[in-house]
């Protein structure tokens, strides 16, 4: 389970997940550093990645792109 969502009135995203989330994760930022650019996404956003509630039972965000400039 990997899921992010806003918090704060927006000012914050909070990110829920279990062990398999959190490898899920890493290695979402370790494929970033090769490829700049990546989405993870819900299955109703064609994706796998991300679960579409959060441990709470509320919807949670349905895709998060990560872009980085590179070193």
């Amino acid at each position: 389970m990997l899921s992010f969502e806003l918090s704060n009135e927006g000012r914050a995203i909070q990110i829920s997940c279990d062990s398999e989330g959190l490898a899920t994760l890493i290695a979402a930022l370790e494929k970033v550093r090769s490829s700049g650019h990546l989405h993870l996404r819900t299955p109703s956003n064609g994706g796998r990645e991300l679960s579409e509630k959060n441990p709470w039972g509320k919807d949670a965000i349905g895709e998060v792109i990560i872009t980085t400039g590179g070193d």
